[in-house]
């Protein structure tokens, strides 16, 4: 098992003390509350004051700001438990509930041990009323009657020892352990083989005062997380839009955070905002005199009030200098929480962070995807966004940011949106998630952007979010290039794949729709004159990679690629033709940098793609000539050079991060990283920067960046 690199490790040892911890849950919510994280989200509920679990496979409630560190020095775990209806359950041996210790995972950071547990040792009560400790203890005899029962778990001179008492009836089991093997994460834990949503009925496992303590338990270091998960926001002169991302707080909780900002050495109530009821976000809108501002939302909760602080900071324009923007997508999740990464881009200080898309995946955390009904889904999503939140808010919190959904953001494996509408097959072209979903989930990614440009929703009510900013004294567009995108199956005969190029570039085949192309091409006009500009979007536009798959084999046609459809590309590149445009994408789990043709090689905006921060499924940029750069034509008949490519290590996408190999380990070696563009204080030039997953921003060497890297871009004519 790979040991947490020691930086990260050193953020969270200065609080390695003994500690003890006590629950103390109140009220009714479909969440837990800040000190827990429960695996899935929707299975784990506060009701009239104790938790309630739906029992299935690894049900477990990490306990987030203590753990087990030393057991030679002994500790201590207690709950009661009621696990109902007993009666119910046709296999009961199989069926249990209580805590479970020494929970760990692939990496040793408790954030990580949360969402991606691999092993423990159980501490429980079965259905059929004996205890089990481990894998092979049981009680002698069962505990009888009805009710609660008391777990009581204590370690000491190497033995585990589990008591429980039911009324005045107790059992006792116990077992001969090294104090290793409790090392790691606390959980409460609700068992079954049964689904949780069996059409027999839930099996409920019902929680009340937790309490840990000893001097083996120690103090994670990990922040509570909520209920104010974090903030995201933008800046336009005076203007900011700040998104407040908050936990499934429950009904009877506050409906409204406040928005204050710091004015003279005081807080001032500068905005209240209510909570959307589906996405759980609270969007503000202010006005801030020029220049920075700290700033700090509050939330009542539990008899006090909760805060999350950050700062605007003031236009990096007004300052000279360099612009730095942070370039990033893909993150498959399982080296979540990042934190060499996260550590790094910290040191590189972007002054503008953009996420290009499938900041989750389907798979994130386990546990599957959830598609209705539409508030059980919203909190599966929910679950897997918190993630991405949980990675970067730090960073977020204090730098305006540009987020963009992509197509496993919305469940959906390549996204043909066709201007909305529902389908059931994906490359029909529309939605297969309902439309009240999709809102939300655009909604927490993208609720804090300026306002769209042209605001009318599309089919379903669905809502749209390109438009324009100006940061750093650089105008952006930012596009949706998958929402108007044609189904191929709509368009294209099913021996699509055996058509020639110029068979598939067919009449009605649309790629940013006519809305965006209007609006790309008077930003164009408006902007023509800027010495340089940027264009955000998803995916590169064109079929920027060879290989393809587990085994990276050659592919052909990529209708997820921008290459296709090729008229729809002419009609987005046409306006972007010359030297001042750079445009900046994910999506393709690999690192490039082109500059698109339109008419001919060289004619189009530079653009550039960057890798997963952490990939995974592969792809690659092989060309059949063996160089991987100069002019080339894709299986489209579309122009672009290349200038350089991240690729991946042959042979690493048969790594598994999630079983058997170090999670930052195989994110190195598929090539997994992030972007940097540097622009000059003249804004004339820029630096294109592509980093490896793994190496230390404070001291850079050779090697860290990909091969080809950094290259520089100079726009204008000389």
């Amino acid at each position: 098992m790979m040991k947490a690199l020691p930086l990260a490790l050193a953020l969270l040892l200065p609080s390695l003390q003994a500690a003890e911890f006590k629950s103390n849950w109140s009220g009714t919510r479909p969440w837990v509350g800040p000190e827990y994280w429960g695996n899935p989200l929707y299975d784990w509920e506060t009701k009239d004051g104790a938790v309630v679990a739906h029992a299935a496979k690894d049900r477990l409630l990490h306990l987030l700001t203590h753990q087990v560190g030393n057991a030679e020095t002994g500790f201590s775990a207690e709950v009661e438990v009621d696990l109902a209806p007993p009666d119910k359950v046709s296999n009961p041996t199989a069926v249990w509930a209580g805590l479970a210790v020494g929970v760990r995972g692939m990496m040793d950071d408790p954030r990580h041990v949360a969402v991606g547990a691999k092993e423990w040792i159980e501490a429980g009560i079965r259905a059929d009323g004996r205890l089990i400790l481990g894998k092979e203890a049981v009680s002698d005899k069962p505990l009888g009657g009805k009710g609660p029962v008391r777990l009581e778990l204590r370690y000491a001179s190497g033995e585990l020892s589990l008591q429980g008492t039911r009324g005045e009836r107790t059992a006792n089991v116990s077992l001969k352990c090294e104090a290793a093997e409790l090392k790691g994460n606390l959980c409460l834990a609700a068992m079954s083989p049964r689904r949780a949503e069996d059409k027999r009925g839930p099996i409920l496992a019902r929680f009340r005062d937790w309490k840990v303590g000893g001097d083996g338990v120690v103090e994670t270091g990990v922040e509570p997380f909520g209920p104010i998960l974090w903030t995201q926001y933008t800046r336009q002169g005076s203007t900011v839009k700040l998104q407040a991302q908050m936990g499934p707080v429950g009904k009877n909780d506050s409906q409204e955070a406040v928005l204050e900002l710091k004015e003279g050495g005081k807080w001032k109530e500068a905005a209240k905002a209510s909570i959307d009821g589906l996405s759980r976000t609270a969007l503000f809108r202010v006005e801030v005199p020029k220049g920075p501002a700290d700033y700090r939302v509050t939330y009542p909760w539990a008899g006090g009030v909760s805060e999350w602080s950050g700062r605007i900071i003031e236009d990096p324009a007004r300052q000279g200098g360099e612009f730095r923007v942070g370039v990033f997508s893909c993150d498959h999740g399982y080296a979540f929480p990042l934190p060499t990464m996260t550590r790094n881009v910290a040191v590189q200080d972007p002054h503008l962070m953009f996420f290009a898309g499938d900041q989750i995946y389907e798979g994130y955390g386990g546990f599957g995807v959830v598609r209705a009904p539409v508030e059980k889904a919203a909190l599966d999503y929910l679950r897997k966004y918190y993630q991405f939140g949980w990675t970067w808010r730090e960073l977020l919190k204090d730098r305006p940011s540009v987020i963009l959904p992509d197509d496993h953001d919305v469940f959906q494996g390549n996204l043909w949106g066709a201007g909305g509408g529902h389908v059931k097959r994906i490359d029909e072209g529309g939605y297969i998630m309902a439309p009240a979903w999709v809102k939300a989930v655009e909604r927490t990614q993208t609720g804090h952007l300026p306002d769209p440009v042209d605001p009318a929703p599309i089919k379903g009510g669905i809502g749209v979010y390109f438009t324009e900013m100006t940061w750093g004294g650089v105008p952006i567009a930012i596009l949706e290039d998958r929402k108007w995108k044609s189904g191929p199956l709509s368009v294209l005969p099913k021996n699509r794949m055996q058509l020639k190029p110029e068979e598939v570039d067919v009449p009605g085949a649309s790629m940013l729709g006519e809305r965006q192309e209007k609006f790309l091409g008077e930003w164009s006009t408006k902007t023509e004159a800027e010495p340089v500009r940027l264009v955000l979007s998803q995916t590169i536009f064109c079929k920027g990679h060879t290989h393809t798959g587990p085994e990276l084999k050659k592919n052909r046609f990529d209708w997820d690629s921008n290459g296709w459809p090729q008229s729809g590309r002419r009609r987005a590149l046409e306006p972007l033709k010359g030297d001042n445009t750079l445009m900046l994408h994910g999506d393709q789990h690999l690192g490039l940098l082109v500059r698109q043709g339109v008419d001919d090689w060289g004619d189009g905006p530079w653009a550039m793609m960057v890798p997963g921060t952490s990939n995974g499924w592969p792809r690659a940029w092989w060309p059949e000539s063996g160089s991987i750069t100069g002019d080339f034509t894709d299986p489209f008949g579309n122009k672009f050079s290349v200038l350089a490519a991240a690729n991946p290590e042959k042979g690493s996408n048969r790594l598994n991060p999630r079983a058997t190999d170090p999670p930052e380990k195989v994110a190195q070696l598929k090539g997994s990283g992030h972007g940097i563009v540097k622009i000059a204080p003249d804004r004339k030039s820029a630096v294109i920067e592509m980093w490896r997953y793994a190496f230390d921003a404070k001291s850079p060497k050779p090697g860290d960046q990909f091969e080809g890297f950094p290259q520089i871009l100079h726009f204008g004519k000389e």
